[in-house]
């Protein structure tokens, strides 16, 4: 079912890498020649590169189509998180939490409201510590509530705006946002292939069933079938198909999946919790949008009137989920911060929106218009570009800034943790190398800062693109072109 096992990111190994203590540093016509000459992998023929390395007082190490445009993937982030740096120097961020509400419902009962402000961290998990969903329902039951009408998922905060723009609806990349999020918007189903072929194929969807309907499609093959299950989940309803094979005594898999209507599954799984607590729910479970209409793209946004609630929960700091984007690479919380910093310079929170801010901190930093594109706050939109220039310069203005620190605090750590916590391990880099990395289909990415084997700190962006379908991972070569690098000065 599409599990790959983990590539060895350290299968390439350069001689030069055994070196503690670089000899006369490479002239950056030499340097680019011997990196050339790992980027000319046979295995990854046919990969565009684009690549930038600079010392920190801007000096040219290295230069490979430094000019021309590259899909930065999640190094998007960067612009969109470090935006929010730069928002925070002048006023508090916008950091409300969810809230639940009563309303006046029908035939004498009320409405529980769940309030959705664009709080990327409520859960409902059996962990949960922080920010927890069963705090709201703990309130409603406090209120002295036995019997309510319908149960609201509200995420009106936010004109509803589904999918990013231009990207393909894809499970498990967190592509759907909302106001109201609940689990990083994802559910998981287990499958499991029956005893021998033809027996029935056991799916616990526990996190969604009864409400959420799944078809099960799903067929026992034989012991050595290939487990291939794929998934249907039809826009603006709650069906669940699932169809394939899986083998016979085969272990049981978890399949996780985007929540298709995040206010819906927010107020669904809201309702078992108050049934759970002895409130009798006798009316409809559903959401509450407001549609995205043209004035809203670019529009001034009133703050609405303050409606009493029950309770209201206190989300993580600003720069606590900061780190996590930039760490984990967490798309949905990107996206989210993208919306807020419209709302902070009091603009509608949307996507254009808040495009719009970023692009004026891009201005302040100096780069050039056409270097670069954004679409989206996570970078899956496949239209974004940017160019390895200009992502260096980036990073140079981001260090003049007074948040400077904190924000290279967010970045990931060659071999240590986040989505670098498996690369060039083993390597001169391992702990030296802090970086904010970018997947696409093919397309892959790297920007940041590495420490080289004189001490020296360089600043650097690297981009592989267009590469080939039948290719391997271009992740080891491009590991071990920056330890080349790393190793030469």
């Amino acid at each position: 079912m599409h599990l790959k096992p983990c590539r060895n990111l350290s299968l390439i190994l350069l001689p030069l890498l055994a070196c503690a203590t670089p000899a006369l540093a490479a002239s950056p016509a030499e340097l680019e020649a011997k990196v050339r000459a790992v980027l000319a992998n046979p295995a990854v023929q046919g990969t565009r590169w684009g690549l930038r390395v600079e010392d920190r007082e801007g000096h040219v190490v290295a230069s490979i189509a430094a000019d021309e445009r590259f899909q930065p993937a999640s190094n998007t982030k960067v612009f969109m998180t470090s935006a929010v740096f730069d928002a925070m120097t002048r006023g508090p961020f916008p950091n409300p939490g969810t809230q639940v509400r009563l309303e006046k419902g029908k035939k004498g009962l009320q409405d529980v409201v769940l309030v959705g402000r664009g709080d990327a961290r409520l859960a409902d998990t059996p962990d949960c510590q922080r920010d927890c969903l069963a705090e709201l329902a703990d309130a409603v039951k406090a209120s002295g509530v036995k019997r309510v009408g319908d149960v609201v998922g509200d995420d009106t905060f936010m004109p509803f705006e589904r999918w990013v723009i231009s990207e393909e609806l894809r499970p498990g990349r967190r592509t759907i946002f909302s106001a109201l999020t609940l689990n990083d918007n994802e559910f998981t189903l287990t499958v499991q292939g029956g005893a021998k072929a033809g027996d029935p194929v056991v799916v616990d969807a526990t996190q969604i069933a009864p409400e959420y309907p799944v078809v099960n499609e799903v067929r026992t093959g034989p012991a050595d079938a290939k487990a291939e299950v794929q998934v249907e989940m039809v826009p603006a309803t709650r069906v669940v198909r699932l169809f394939g094979t899986l083998p016979a005594g085969g272990k049981a898999e978890g399949i996780t999946l985007d929540v298709d209507d995040p206010a819906d599954f927010a107020a669904m799984r809201f309702a078992r919790l108050l049934r759970a607590r002895g409130i009798k729910v006798t009316g409809a479970i559903r959401p509450r949008h407001a549609p995205l209409v043209e004035g809203d793209l670019f529009g001034t946004s009133a703050p609405a009137p303050e409606q009493p609630a029950l309770a209201s929960l206190t989300p993580p700091d600003v720069l606590d989920t900061l780190t996590v984007t930039n760490k984990v690479s967490q798309n949905l919380y990107a996206h989210l911060f993208l919306k807020k910093l419209a709302l902070a310079a009091g603009q509608n929170p949307t996507t254009s929106s808040g495009l719009l801010q970023v692009e004026q901190v891009i201005a302040k930093a100096g780069l050039p218009r056409w270097t670069h594109d954004f679409y989206d706050g996570s970078g899956l939109s496949p239209d974004n570009m940017i160019t390895p220039r200009a992502m260096v310069a980036y990073l140079h203005w981001i260090e003049t800034q007074p948040w400077a620190a904190d924000f290279r605090k967010t970045l990931p750590i060659a071999g240590v943790d986040g989505t670098l916590r498996r690369r060039m391990k083993g390597t001169p880099l391992e702990g030296k190398l802090f970086a904010k990395t970018g997947t696409l289909l093919a397309t892959n990415a790297l920007t940041g800062f590495m420490n080289t084997a004189s001490g020296k700190e360089l600043t650097f962006a690297i981009y592989a693109s267009e590469r080939p379908s039948s290719a391997p991972s271009v992740l080891p070569t491009l590991d071990a072109a920056l330890n080349v690098i790393a190793a030469e000065n």
